[in-house]
């Protein structure tokens, strides 16, 4: 039988033999040299041959015993193993790989390993060598159900190869293990003092210092479809009830919780009953005196932040953003109930991931505060996105992990979890100066299960935890076009006009119509919905399916029949002084004392997940009756997915802009 190379790179272990000075020129012709027979104790140690010399091969689960080396044929050509010296190239104790081009073939007698080869080929596609979770959406990894996050393919090109070199890791650091065994105590404290040295001179001199990278760890077929076909099955939302099970199984004693909104449609995405639900700590009152920390039953209270994501969707410079922050208080103090206006709310913040707006100081907080950083909020409001502005990093800890992992006294920062015992929480990750973080996606409900980020030396941890039901207009959308109907980008819309007997329809899902109204309305869509305005009749038909819609039609089927009213809204805040001009009554009074002719009021409607809408109209101020205000009627599906809030006049910054560009390029232009 023409023996060649085995399935797998054998590990080689050479060691100098007491009494000797006989080494081996080229093991890899030892290899094919000599008879390889199998040992009896081949799943526990290798044997030592003689005083003369001896090559030790550790493999796979399995260990080979080589012959004397005086038992070389006598012609065989490299066969002068007593004059060959020791090599200065390699140490004492030194491993390396025989790969297949280095050994020759030849007759040998056979080797009988069948049931190794079965132990190989089975390794392979070992499952339970994969990670305990998905790092992308921190679901428990799982072989069985195709149909439920976490489930891995182990014919995957990427997972099987995962498999393979956790493997052969798995099986060389069990082989190192009890070789090490056998090694003598002063020959293993001289290895361990030079490898200490070593290291320290690294330290010390900070040169060539290798950063702490986590490992490549494969995605779920569901996260790999997701990131690179941006297709994914939808998954279950857990109730509120489930984050709070899971925050009481805090191992912390600090606890944060950071609630997510979408600044898109603000505030249809904030949670309703937070405080009660989650038992979280009241807001601070207007007095100088009320507490920061509050205890309950001895326990200290979880305190609630604020964070709008996607602000660059309001407004396309900083500073426009930012002058908005005083009337995004005031709408969450709207949507918080009456009770609000008793409390400070100093907790609310206004970031922009994708433009690093206002994100170090959120980062800058998180790293001073420390502690469990739970991070709450609906579907697809960008939790997962935000985590990589935000996650914070400490500049000294790659030195200080360097120094755990090289002194042997200590214990690992977090050791691995019992998954039995862990309860809801899975097991936390070990810490990297750039872990994995969670995937982003603008399907809603990518994350499906906690993922734990530790940071800062035991300092904190930071959660990402599935996003609740958030009940968008994309659910009576096509599987096609769900990406489509998602603000990704901030929208630059025209003013629609909107006259009497007139609807303004987007897509063939919402139709807004004047209740009762003469005047014209002015509509500007910052929805990423085509808008079309047609007779109110026609708009009612194209809802109901009674009439071909001038855009291809994106709903599913059956949605014309569920199509309800979503309720009157009033145009009732005033908004003269950012789009009216003051008129002189008379050209003999002063400029300081004008009276304004008319009055311009608006409202924003919003769309659930997907944008707003913003409406004004202009009324004469002697034709205005205090209490009354022009309404508006608002059809979708279910009557659902739609709501209000006082307008943000985000048409102003586009207004501005245009303005700019026009005087910029040399010419005067009109906009209104």
């Amino acid at each position: 039988m023409a023996f060649g190379a085995p399935p797998e790179p054998y590990r080689i272990c050479r060691q100098r033999p007491p009494g000797s000075g006989a080494w081996a020129n080229s093991l890899a012709t030892l290899a094919c040299a000599i008879g390889i027979k199998r040992s009896p104790e081949s799943d526990k140690i290798a044997t030592t041959i003689n005083a003369k010399g001896a090559v030790m091969i550790a493999s796979n689960s399995r260990v080979l015993v080589w012959r004397h080396l005086r038992c070389l044929p006598r012609g065989f050509p490299f066969s002068n193993c007593g004059r060959c010296r020791p090599s200065r190239l390699l140490p004492l104790t030194s491993t390396i790989h025989l790969k297949p081009k280095a050994a020759r073939g030849f007759h040998t007698q056979p080797f009988l390993c069948t049931s190794a080869n079965d132990t190989l080929t089975s390794a392979k596609h070992d499952p339970s060598l994969l990670p305990i979770a998905c790092p992308g959406c921190g679901a428990l990894t799982q072989w069985v159900d195709k149909e439920q996050a976490g489930y891995y393919t182990r014919t995957r090109n990427a997972v099987r190869s995962y498999i393979q070199e956790a493997s052969r890791d798995r099986d060389a650091t069990g082989t190192e293990n009890e070789l090490s065994a056998e090694s003598t105590d002063i020959s293993a404290k001289v290895i361990s003092a030079d490898t200490a040295s070593g290291e320290e001179l690294k330290l010390a001199s900070g040169k060539e210092e290798l950063e702490l990278a986590p490992p490549i760890l494969p995605l779920c077929d569901r996260c790999h479809s997701l990131v690179n076909h941006r297709e994914a099955y939808p998954i279950p939302y857990p109730p509120l009830s489930y984050i709070r099970d899971i925050m009481e199984e805090s191992p912390w004693h600090i606890n944060h919780v950071y609630h997510i909104l979408d600044a898109a449609d603000f505030p249809l995405s904030l949670v309703p009953d937070i405080y009660r639900d989650l038992s979280l700590q009241t807001q601070r009152s207007l007095n100088r005196r009320a507490k920061t920390v509050t205890f309950r039953h001895g326990k200290r209270q979880t305190d609630v932040h604020f964070i709008i994501t996607r602000a660059d969707l309001l407004g396309g410079m900083k500073e426009h953003v930012d002058s908005l922050m005083t009337y995004m208080t005031q709408v969450l103090r709207d949507a918080l109930g009456p009770s609000s206006g008793k409390v400070r709310l100093g907790n609310v913040h206004m970031v922009s991931a994708q433009r690093g707006w206002w994100t170090k100081e959120v980062k800058k907080k998180i790293w001073e505060e420390g502690g469990g950083v739970w991070m709450v909020g609906k579907a697809n409001v960008g939790k997962s996105n935000l985590i990589q502005a935000i996650f914070p990093k400490s500049p000294d800890a790659a030195r200080k992990l360097r120094v755990e992992e090289n002194s042997s006294h200590l214990t690992p920062e977090f050791g691995p979890l019992d998954i039995e015992e862990s309860g809801l929480l899975p097991p936390v990750q070990n810490q990297y100066d750039f872990p994995v973080l969670p995937i982003v996606s603008s399907l809603p409900g990518t994350t499906a299960s906690p993922i734990r980020l530790p940071f800062g030396q035991k300092k904190g941890e930071l959660i990402d935890l599935p996003g609740l039901f958030r009940g968008g207009i994309d659910e009576y959308v096509q599987d096609g076009f769900k990406f489509d109907v998602i603000m990704t980008k901030r929208p630059k819309p025209e003013r629609l006009t909107v006259k009497s007997r007139q609807s303004l329809l987007l897509e063939d899902l919402v139709r807004i119509t004047p209740v009762n109204f003469q005047s014209v309305i002015l509509a500007s869509p910052f929805v990423p919905l085509t808008p079309h305005v047609t007779s109110t009749e026609k708009a009612t038909e194209v809802l109901l399916g009674q009439r071909k819609p001038p855009h291809p039609p994106i709903a599913k089927k059956g949605t014309n029949k569920c199509i309800a009213s979503a309720g009157v809204f009033e145009l009732k805040y005033d908004v003269t002084e950012r789009y009216g001009k003051s008129v002189k009554q008379s050209k003999y009074q002063d400029g300081d004392n004008l009276t304004a002719l008319y009055k311009i009021m608006s409202v924003d409607i919003l769309i659930e997940g997907c944008g707003w809408v913003e409406l004004i109209t202009q009324i004469r101020t002697k034709d205005f009756v205090e209490g009354e205000f022009p309404k508006v009627e608002v059809f979708s599906p279910n009557g659902k997915c739609v709501g209000s809030r006082r307008p943000i006049s985000a048409y102003t910054f586009l207004h501005e802009k245009r303005k700019q560009d026009a005087k910029k390029a040399g010419r005067r232009r009109r906009f209104g």
